[in-house]
């Protein structure tokens, strides 16, 4: 293995293991209800900018699924959906970060990944 081709690798477990302890440390935090949608990636080639750019878009609308609508004039409704969207992108971030650095290594195995939100 190249210097190179070790450095993603390494990369992308270490983006793996992050990924995973977020999704962790959210779905344990105080109880709390978590909500999921799955991303499937099977038809992407995450190598190229345009399926990197298309996964963003499935990754923008799954967040947006997980977190919903909300009551503008309910002060905690509002409150709970902007924390819903924080945790959600940064979950999103994550996980876009490791799937990339994956498909970069030549690890990518799976074909979807899940965006939580609570």
């Amino acid at each position: 293995m190249t210097q190179s081709n070790l450095s993603k690798a390494i990369f992308a477990a270490t983006a793996l293991a992050v990924t995973a302890t977020g999704f962790s440390a959210a779905a344990n935090a105080q109880g709390r209800i978590t909500k999921s949608v799955e991303v499937s990636y099977a038809d992407l080639d995450l190598t190229s900018t345009e399926g990197q750019s298309a996964l963003d878009g499935r990754i923008k609308g799954a967040v947006r699924k997980v977190c919903g609508g909300f009551d503008s004039k309910n002060l905690r409704d509002a409150v709970d959906h902007s924390n819903c969207m924080q945790e959600a992108k940064q979950s999103a971030k994550r996980a876009q970060v490791s799937l990339i650095a994956r498909a970069e290594a030549g690890t990518l195995g799976s074909s979807s990944v899940v965006i939580g939100g609570s």
